[in-house]
């Protein structure tokens, strides 16, 4: 773990600081749900999701759960290339444990950072990292094609402001990062700029960080295989939005979810203030709603559901529950034995 660490030279945080920030995330997540909810009248919401079909519910939440084992698979892929040892099984068992751990984390992205941590003490750390880094790199690019495309669907009008400054943000983003990870004209005078600032031992461990990336350079058929997983991992997550709009609409909008639903989920990732982004990105979503007239009760029966689904994180727990059971028969076993 020493390659990636950079050491307890930071100093820790203020109690109060520490406090004031969990009051904040808090607010963050309850202010504009609440915001959502005290606009719908509770019987109208009540009245939509009692007629909400339970078996197209139940396909979007299986759609959910084999999404977060999807996502194991991609970042598998990536890593086997280096690490000939790894299981399938493994990989995907600690991938589904961190993203139990990290519903309680800041962003959907605190799940690549727990797995990391996790599988980094049995394998190189470098090639764990970056195989971290560039899965998710290569979803977020696969979240702006889909965009892209659905906005080819759409009439003119989608190309208004509203969809232009996140789209073009989200893509000039998307390419310095690119650029950032594996061009090295880019990164040398920033390195250069770097060494200067950063403490010798966190540029250690960012160096080989960016060569465990650098290795990937060369592992095009990986590289290739990650990106159509994480294509079919990103439909099956735009298909679950429109199967929960169809379920309170009786519409699907497809097309809509296609175009602005990537956008909503790049700038939650984007934003790591809330525990799995919860409350950013279905603020997001409600407002495109709006714009498309749903009522207010629909726009809340929507989110009521889609909190039900983000819910179905909890499956994690099944591995890592799995492995404490295994850790203590061992020890008892240990024990027994002296």
């Amino acid at each position: 773990m020493e390659y990636l660490q950079l050491g307890n030279s930071q100093k820790p945080k203020p109690p109060a600081l520490g406090i004031a920030s969990k009051i904040l995330r808090a607010l963050l997540v309850i202010a504009p749900i609440a915001w959502i909810y005290s606009r719908a009248d509770a019987s109208a919401v009540a009245s939509i999701l009692a007629s909400v079909s339970v078996p197209l519910i139940a396909v979007a939440a299986f759609l959910t759960v084999g999404n977060m084992v999807l996502q194991g698979i991609k970042w598998w892929a990536l890593i086997r290339r280096f690490v000939s040892g790894l299981r399938l099984r493994t990989a995907v068992s600690v991938h589904l444990e961190s993203v139990f751990y990290a519903i309680a984390l800041p962003s959907t992205i605190a799940q690549d950072v727990v797995k990391s941590v996790m599988l980094s003490k049995s394998h190189d750390p470098a090639v764990v990292w970056a195989a971290s880094w560039l899965g998710r790199l290569i979803g977020l690019f696969s979240l702006l094609l889909y965009s892209a495309a659905g906005a080819l669907c759409l009439k003119s009008d989608a190309f208004n402001a509203d969809f232009r400054v996140p789209f073009i943000t989200a893509a000039a983003a998307i390419v310095l990062l690119c650029a950032l990870s594996f061009s090295k004209r880019v990164t040398r005078p920033l390195g250069a700029v770097a060494a200067k600032i950063v403490p010798a031992k966190g540029w250690a461990a960012a160096k080989k960080l960016r060569d465990g990336i650098y290795a990937f350079r060369r592992e095009r058929a990986a590289l290739a295989l990650a990106f159509l997983i994480s294509a079919v991992v990103q439909l099956l997550a735009i298909l679950c939005v429109s199967l929960t709009v169809y379920a309170v609409s009786g519409k699907f909008y497809f097309a809509e979810c296609l175009v602005f639903v990537p956008l909503a989920e790049i700038m939650a990732v984007s934003l790591p203030l809330t525990p799995g982004s919860i409350g950013i990105r279905e603020t997001l979503l409600a407002l495109l709603f709006m714009r498309l007239g749903f009522s207010e009760g629909q726009v809340a029966s929507y989110v009521t559901i889609s909190l039900m689904l983000s819910m179905t994180r909890v499956v994690g727990g099944a591995p890592a529950a799995w492995r404490m059971i295994r850790r203590k028969k061992a020890d008892g076993e240990r024990r027994g034995a002296i």
